[in-house]
């Protein structure tokens, strides 16, 4: 709780900030509240709150709600770390930029704690509206606009349908509070049709929020046209929240309707792997084929949703939203210091990087073989993770997830290829600044260490 307190001052302290045009102060500001709440949250994993019990109603911050936090704050911090150079061109709205991603990253804790289901429409709202803004930031680029208007029109569609069957649920237990509608499906089933379809709705919702197949046709256009820094963000703390809004639902609330829900599920992660997987093996546009990426992910993030309950189910969630959120946001960084500097967004760009800056160059590489799950990186422990507690219940899926795996080292391979293999095209020289510097090897020691010590993080949930 102390967390969310932190990150709200700290963005109402950066709005007036941004309003007396102290430019250089919004940078550290930013990173030393992301760093304070991270260190409220470390401690309060191993020490009861009393914020618990007083509104235990509403909002629970467990081990569960406080691990999934430190995932967001560290993407977050990373994503920082980049925003010297990302908001560069950025003057008059520079608070209003750091203040959005706070109020949002507000959201997402929000949505890592609830257990009453209005505090996660809530938590949805908070971390969206924010973002609407954000995705068309760039006023004067055409797929700015664009992003930002199809992001809107989706997530408010997505909005409604996931609020259509919150009422549904509500009319058919009484209650918004997950306990007690785990207690009333578990005395009388799912059995009443006004039960089932809120199930179905607010799956086919969260599965928008997501980017799951089918409900994935927004992602790919607003990852594109949004500045790279906000497709960071939303590819990594956006994710992590909706899949731990998620898991903390179908495991509590909706735990006893099982039967009902999970073949869905199957369904839905079986089409997002094969789609998302086979479609970014043509794309050329490195954001695009990232957007491709992130949807083919949360098929394997849904693994996890069916395995819930079981051992290891949460733990496995955890860690491979920590290992993909990382690699992530490092890939972003050295795409968005090479395509702004070269002026291509295309995989050509990186044609001979590993000849002009080995350190982008090798950090892009270890990001997209984690992103692959090349052993032994850190991204093989997770896909090894979540395919494990999956695969007692769903092997034809988890065989499916395979089969899709080794499909995707085709295309994160192709910009290793380009780094390495191709023939250097334009004589530009990437010029790395200092605070980037840092965020690629803040990246790249988390990656050594969740590679090393795994088990460390797995065990937390």
């Amino acid at each position: 709780m102390i967390s969310l307190l932190v990150l709200f001052f700290t963005a109402v302290i950066a709005l007036f900030a941004g309003l007396f045009k102290k430019r250089q102060w919004l940078q550290p500001l930013a990173l030393t509240g992301t760093g304070a709440a991270l260190g409220f949250a470390l401690l309060d994993i191993n020490l009861p709150s009393a914020f618990n019990e007083r509104y235990a109603s509403m909002l629970q911050f467990d081990t569960f709600a406080l691990a999934f936090t430190v995932v967001a704050l560290l993407a977050t911090a990373l994503i920082f770390g980049l925003s010297r150079w990302g908001f560069r061109e950025l003057s008059d709205t520079l608070g209003d930029n750091y203040a959005l991603f706070l109020f949002s990253l507000c959201g997402a804790l929000c949505m890592f704690s609830f257990t009453n289901m209005v505090m996660l429409f809530l938590g949805i709202e908070i971390l969206s509206i924010p973002l609407y803004v954000l995705a068309g930031s760039r006023r004067d680029d055409l797929r700015s606009n664009e992003a930002a208007l199809k992001y809107f029109l989706m997530g408010a569609f997505a909005t409604g349908i996931l609020l259509f069957g919150i009422a549904l649920v509500y009319g058919s237990t009484a209650s918004f509070d997950m306990h007690r509608i785990h207690a009333v499906i578990t005395a009388n089933g799912h059995s009443p049709q006004m039960l089932s379809a809120g199930i179905l709705l607010i799956l086919i919702g969260l599965c928008f929020k997501v980017s799951a197949v089918p409900f994935h046709m927004w992602a790919p256009d607003v990852y594109t046209g949004s500045p790279t820094m906000i497709t960071a963000f939303m590819a990594t703390v956006v994710k992590t929240a909706g899949f731990a809004a998620f898991y903390r639902l179908f495991s509590t609330a909706f735990a006893g309707a099982g039967e009902f829900w999970e073949i869905a599920v199957a369904m839905v992660a079986g089409l997002t792997l094969v789609l998302a997987n086979t479609t970014a093996i043509f794309q050329v546009n490195f954001k695009r084929m990232m957007a491709y990426s992130s949807i083919s992910h949360a098929g394997y993030l849904l693994l996890a949703i069916l395995a819930a309950g079981q051992p290891g189910a949460g733990g496995a969630l955890l860690y491979y939203a920590l290992v993909y959120s990382v690699a992530t946001v490092c890939a972003f960084a050295c795409f968005l210091l090479v395509s702004e500097q070269n002026l291509d967004e295309t995989f050509a760009a990186f044609n001979g990087l590993s000849k002009k800056q080995p350190l982008i160059a090798a950090t892009m590489a270890v990001a997209m073989l984690t992103l692959a799950g090349i052993p032994p990186t850190a991204g093989f422990f997770g896909k090894y993770f979540l395919f494990a507690v999956a695969f007692e219940r769903y092997p034809w899926l988890v065989i499916l997830a395979v089969i899709n795996a080794a499909i995707s080292i085709y295309y994160y391979f192709k910009v290793i290829i380009a780094m390495y293999f191709s023939a250097e095209e334009n004589a530009y020289e990437v010029k790395i600044p200092w605070s980037i510097r840092l965020s690629l090897a803040a990246g790249l020691i988390l990656i050594a260490l969740l590679t090393l010590i795994p088990s460390s993080v797995y065990n937390l949930i």
